[in-house]
């Protein structure tokens, strides 16, 4: 706003009031000063700029008439009002940020109409204030003051079109007015004024109330786009809606059995229905119930997560299966399952196969055989798709087993980063090979189809290629550092934070089991005794001793891996679910002391303390042997207490048997009677 000068009567005008309404920037007004300088008409300066406390400042008399008409002249006030009037910055902070309940904000015009009422009924109250103070000072009555403050809000309307090219549309009538300022000075929440309360529908039902298309059409609308089993287009909706407001068809609810009544349904253009099915709220629900493919329905209204790649190797591995784009003899492509360090873009892992059958276990074992025998701890992170892997997220692929972080989807091809290389790959090294198979509706000419008949080409040489492929791409240059090739940066920038593989965790899931059993401190395996170890060393004095005396002479599972060249790696012996030791080659040494080397020896000092160890433990026990022996009592007699009154032993024996001895007289008495067998005697 234009004001006085240094306490004279002289106008001032900073440039921003100039700049850009009446002058394109204050380059272009500076030099039509400079022009006018020492002509006695023109712009004047009252202050030169220069320096950071030197501002330009503009005479508002030396201002051609219509600028001064649009600024105002201080000296001259048109309305009461200009002494207080001024855009407020806590309105413009209000009505800018303010949301109805859908969430959407008040339109351009909207905001800048309700920051002018606001800053008018701002004024107004000020300008009460000093009416009041006036009035009171005199003696004088306040009646009237509502009537005097809506004339100077009505009167006040032309000024601020011909200042500043707006106007409110505050009441006029002098009781609507009382009841909008009241309303409005009353300070809410946070805010000095109740901005709210002159915001017109404020809920945003006016548009709501205005449609024809209520909600319950429009579920109607919807439900026979997305239910319909032959995907019907949106003239078949309208045309099915017509024949419902006809009375030729029955539009009912599934859920709740009811039947609508068409009298209650406005009736709609086709244009209307199209437009309400087309819209991205309504098509984002119907088209995921009739879409057949989960990757182009999210492709086209799933956001994605935008992510930054890696930056050390072995952060994370992205996995997934691929069928190279060769065909074999047999018209059948090939099954592939790799997985890629995205940091470094290094195909780590692979395995392959006619199908998926087993694919998966085996992958996970290469890539424990592959980072075991490089020497590198596996990766920290892993990103898989849920088809082949979620039978093993109660298992391995638990958070804290093989991987710390892991994160499995179900059918999101962009969720796994993987699939992007697998495009390059396909297209940057494989399309250069024989046989290679375009896609059906590639994008790229280049990448279409051509016109010779693609070749089949044996099993064995589509997976020799395939290889060949990685090792290729493995040895090219980092997209990001093209000094290193892709398989150094992955050597060269492994994280430094990463864990040792918990074999512990793992092996029990991923390794192939054996029965076996512990033997004179050995425990077999592929038919090779081996020796106790513990963390990679063979146990020796103590640890020996405790673990013989948990697992000597009984059976114990093992559980092993190989490595690439078909040695064991690793195994472990757990008894009864219960992890008990690892279970490692003894080394040997040559038997002929003539042919030993320094390694001979350093094997043979190991055999000869475990054998010591188990000797020495047993002399000890034997040692702390006490003499003790047991001096037998003899055991009382038992008790016969037992018998029936009256009753004899031999009451039930024959009085005579044929053992039974006889004395000699009654012999001699005997013989004297004649013998007469009970045959004679029977008969006769």
């Amino acid at each position: 706003m234009p004001h006085f000068w240094n306490n004279t009567n002289a106008v001032a005008v900073n440039v921003d009031e100039l700049v850009p309404r009446f002058w394109s920037s204050q380059n272009v007004l500076s030099k039509e000063i400079s022009r006018n300088r020492e002509k006695p008409y023109g712009v004047k300066a009252l202050q030169r700029g220069g320096g950071k406390n030197m501002k330009l400042i503009i005479d508002f008399d030396s201002l051609p008439n219509h600028i001064q008409q649009k600024l105002g002249d201080p000296r001259k006030v048109e309305h009461n009002l200009l002494y207080f009037y001024k855009t407020d910055s806590v309105a413009v902070d209000f009505y800018t940020n303010f949301t109805r309940p859908d969430g959407s904000y008040l339109s351009p015009d909207e905001q800048q109409r309700y920051i002018t009422n606001a800053s008018v009924l701002i004024s107004i109250l000020k300008l009460r204030e000093k009416y009041q103070i006036e009035r009171l000072k005199l003696g004088m009555s306040l009646k009237g003051l509502n009537t005097f403050l809506c004339e100077e809000s009505n009167s006040f309307n032309p000024i601020l079109l011909k200042r500043f090219d707006i106007q409110h549309n505050l009441p006029t009538h002098p009781t609507r007015f009382k009841e909008a300022l009241n309303d409005f000075e009353t300070p809410f929440n946070e805010w000095p004024y109740n901005f709210a309360a002159i915001i017109k529908d404020i809920e945003g039902k006016r548009k709501q109330n205005a449609r024809i298309v209520d909600d319950v059409t429009e579920a109607i609308l919807n439900g026979l786009f997305a239910n319909i089993s032959h995907k019907p287009t949106a003239t078949e909706i309208y045309r099915a809606y017509e024949a419902f407001l006809s009375g030729y068809a029955q539009v009912y609810n599934e859920d709740t059995g009811e039947i609508y009544d068409p009298k209650g349904f406005p009736k709609l253009s086709e244009s209307t229905v199209r437009l309400y099915l087309s819209s991205w709220e309504n098509k984002a629900a119907t088209y995921k119930q009739r879409s057949g493919d989960r990757q182009k329905y999210m492709g086209q209204f799933k956001p994605y997560h935008q992510l930054e790649r890696p930056k050390f190797a072995g952060s994370l591995i992205s996995i997934d299966d691929r069928n190279p784009p060769f065909k074999d003899l047999d018209g059948n492509r090939v099954w592939f399952y790799n997985g890629i360090d995205l940091a470094s873009e290094c195909f780590t892992v692979f395995v392959y196969g006619k199908t998926k059958e087993g694919i998966i276990t085996e992958f996970y074992r290469q890539m424990v055989r592959n980072y075991t025998e490089w020497g590198l701890n596996l990766p920290d992170g892993l990103e898989a798709e849920s088809a082949l892997n979620s039978s093993f997220t109660d298992t391995f692929l638990q958070e804290g087993y093989m991987f710390q972080n892991i994160r499995i989807e179900a059918n999101n091809a962009r969720g796994k980063r993987i699939e992007r290389y697998f495009g390059a790959l396909r297209y940057e090294v494989e399309k250069q090979r024989e046989g290679w198979l375009a896609r059906p509706h590639a994008k790229s000419e280049s990448n279409q189809m051509g016109p010779k008949a693609v070749p089949q080409i044996p099993y064995d040489q589509i997976v020799e290629g395939a290889i060949q492929d990685i090792y290729t791409w493995n040895n090219s240059p980092h997209s990001q550092d093209s000094s290193v090739t892709r398989w150094e940066f992955f050597l060269q920038n492994q994280h430094p934070e990463l864990k040792p593989t918990n074999w512990k965790a793992i092996l029990p899931f991923l390794g192939y089991h054996q029965k076996s059993s512990c033997n004179t401190g050995y425990i077999k395996l592929q038919g090779k005794a081996r020796a106790i170890a513990q963390n990679g060393q063979i146990c020796l004095g103590e640890p020996l001793i405790n673990v013989m005396k948990a697992i000597e002479g009984k059976d114990v599972d093992v559980y092993w891996l190989d490595d690439n060249a078909g040695n064991v790696m690793k195994a472990l012996a757990f008894y009864e679910g219960r992890f008990i030791c690892e279970v490692q080659e003894m080394p040997k040494y040559n038997r002929a002391i003539i042919e030993r080397t320094a390694a001979d020896d350093e094997a043979r000092e190991i055999q000869s303390s475990y054998v010591s160890t188990v000797e020495s433990f047993i002399r000890h026990q034997e040692k702390a042997l006490m003499k003790v022996n047991i001096f037998q009592q003899p055991k009382p007699e038992p008790k016969n207490g037992f018998f029936i009154p009256g009753m004899k032993h031999n009451r039930f024996q024959p009085q005579t048997t044929d053992a039974e001895i006889i004395d000699t007289d009654d012999a001699e008495k005997m013989a004297m009677v004649p013998s007469v067998s009970w045959q004679n005697s029977f008969f006769k």
